[in-house]
């Protein structure tokens, strides 16, 4: 049975192994997104699944970068990072149970406040990003058994993928593309997935990532959330990735010329081209950000974001609360939401303020070590990180109904939510970050997800410029043809025009016996002209650029020389060019075709042509 995203499950559907499915949020091209609890547990006790898609349960390669990014994600452990409980297999496809988080995605943030015209303050600016620095961190020096950097690159840094909380946490979701070594899955040759407006200079171009990578990406997210307009997007993929490794990134002082210059020095060095004139780490970039604010009272603090969030996205959280009361309720299978998308709208009328519970924590009684190794299909639990049995500090129980995919985005905004966050002669949304796949090959197939993989990639500025250059060579050489048959066309003469192919009508016709009589007749010979017949030197040389031709037929034919009709038989005396020409009588359904060898100033005659 096909559930439509934001709608409760009905009870006869709940039933999912150890868990009960209480409202599909969201659905992806890969996986789709369910809020759950485990059976037993209270109502209050929710979390998030996120399910291959039943066609790709299959697929031993998606399966193989699914079960990466639940192993990778189950190891980081930290108040910054979406937790990721547990990598199970259940009715044929694998899962991942996750946690839920309470918040709104920082790209519905930012197209809110540009459809309001809003600027946000560089303390909750530099607040959001402190905290999203602090998550990279941990995650870039994450180390293996043998105590060696994993040299994890997340490489999908974006709006979408950064949540702030209503407890003012900020969390970094989605490690389904991260890199890190010894994965399990590799890159398919040519493919490339992520937000394309995101991606640093050495992504785009295929060159070896590490953790600066992240740093550029975060960069570009600061510098927009302070500019409220993007910085990178443009009309197509390839003007993106120009924009990104080769244009002037603009002083970010144009939109904010109230910033400290400190702080622009810091946007300034996150965003460099080079690598190695970034930030060396996310720590150190965030400890730039906190002595660039420091005169300025510092980053904002987590109860301040808590504040900002309940002040101005008030009705956000309301909607958000509306489908855990739904659930917790019992109600009949309905949609969340007064929209027919089948997805989770704000409502028009701000709903009551629903309390948000409070997510307790399963008990992990008998569970596996987050670092457990992953069993095969129709194992027990393959993977259980421990969830706290208690208060933790900076660690609240949280909810999500953003995405927790680049593929899933279980809220589609309003037309007027699609408005830029700045003025711009196209009419692409600004702040509507979805997710991107790269067509990176010569013939434009549209190629699979990145799974976690080692270093390099595919260069996209070259293909693209690959694939303009192949397509300006054709569309030229379908031009240069068309301008050849053009004047081709214009050049030849009219049927009906005379040219200098054709005698003057002034000139005499050299009848047979008029040959005879000058003498131009001997043994049996053509006729020809002498050049003291009584006509002019110019006129002989008319006259010799054509030769005639006779035929006749029995019964009567239609005589066509090339393509046109030259006349009805008896056909006498027709001029033709001198060479070969392909002659074809045709006399009701009988058609006889033959070749003839026209002189200069000759005559040729097929006299009597019988069917």
């Amino acid at each position: 049975m096909t559930i439509p995203a934001g709608t409760l499950v009905p009870r006869d559907a709940r039933d999912f192994g150890r868990y009960e499915l209480i409202a599909k949020l969201a659905t992806g091209g890969m996986a789709e997104i369910y809020l759950a609890r485990r059976q037993g547990s209270s109502k209050r006790e929710v979390s998030v699944l996120k399910r291959i898609l039943p066609h790709l349960a299959e697929d031993e390669h998606f399966v193989t970068m699914f079960r990466d990014e639940a192993e990778l994600a189950s190891k980081l452990l930290h108040p910054n990072v979406c937790r990721v409980d547990a990598l199970d297999h259940h009715a044929g496809t694998w899962f991942i149970e996750m946690e839920y988080l309470h918040g709104i995605a920082l790209s519905r943030i930012m197209t809110q406040l540009a459809k309001m015209n809003k600027m946000l303050d560089p303390r909750i600016v530099t607040g959001i990003i402190v905290q999203a620095c602090e998550g990279l961190h941990h995650a870039h020096e994450l180390r293996g058994p043998d105590d060696q950097l994993l040299n994890v690159v997340h490489r999908d840094v974006s709006p979408p993928n950064i949540m702030l909380t209503d407890t003012g946490v900020v969390k970094l979701l989605d490690f389904g593309i991260a890199k890190a070594r010894g994965a399990n899955s590799k890159t398919r040759t040519g493919t490339v997935k992520g937000k394309n407006a995101y991606m640093s200079p050495e992504q785009i171009l295929g060159r070896p990532l590490d953790r600066r990578s992240d740093i550029f990406a975060l960069g570009t997210v600061m510098y927009e959330m302070l500019a409220i307009k993007r910085l990178f997007q443009r009309d197509s993929d390839f003007l993106t990735f120009k924009a990104i490794t080769e244009e002037p990134i603009p002083d970010i002082k144009e939109r904010r010329p109230d910033l400290a210059p400190a702080l622009r020095s810091v946007i300034t060095q996150a965003l460099a081209r080079d690598p190695h004139g970034r930030f060396g780490s996310a720590k150190t970039f965030a400890d730039a950000i906190r002595a660039a604010m420091g005169p300025l009272g510092g980053p904002a603090t987590r109860s301040e974001l808590s504040k900002f969030l309940a002040t101005d996205f008030s009705d956000e959280l309301a909607s958000r609360a509306e489908i855990l009361a739904a659930a917790n309720e019992g109600a009949a299978p309905v949609a969340i939401g007064h929209e027919p998308t089948g997805r989770l709208p704000a409502p028009s009328t701000p709903p009551p303020k629903t309390p948000v519970p409070s997510a307790g924590a399963a008990g992990s009684a008998g569970a596996a070590p987050a670092s457990a190794p992953i069993a095969a299909p129709g194992a027990a639990p393959v993977m259980r990180a421990a969830r706290p049995t208690g208060p933790v500090p900076n660690w609240p129980p949280t909810a999500n109904l953003e995405p927790v995919d680049g593929e899933l985005e279980p809220r589609t905004s309003s037309p007027s939510d699609a408005s830029n966050l700045a003025p711009s002669p196209t009419s692409v949304p600004t702040m509507i970050i979805k997710d991107s796949t790269v067509p990176v090959s010569a013939g434009g197939i549209e190629l699979a997800t990145l799974a976690a993989s080692g270093d390099g990639g595919t260069d996209l500025l070259r293909a693209y410029r690959r694939r303009s250059l192949l397509r300006f060579l054709l569309v030229g050489g379908v031009i240069a043809l068309l301008v050849m048959i053009g004047v081709w066309w214009t050049s030849r003469p009219s049927p009906d025009a005379p040219d200098d192919r054709r005698p003057p009508d002034r000139l005499p016709v050299l009848t047979e016996d008029a040959a005879r009589d000058a003498g131009a007749v001997d043994a049996g010979r053509p006729p020809v002209m002498p050049l003291d017949a009584g006509l002019t030197r110019d006129q002989i040389i008319a006259m010799s650029k054509y030769g005639r031709y006779s035929v006749d037929a029995s019964p009567a034919a239609a005589v066509f020389i090339g393509e046109k009709k030259a006349g009805d038989t008896p056909l006498v005396d027709y001029q033709l060019p001198p060479g070969i020409h392909q002659v074809r009588l045709v006399s009701g359904k009988k058609v006889k075709r033959f070749e003839i060898t026209v002189l200069g100033g000759q005559s040729t005659n097929d006299g009597l042509i019988e069917w």
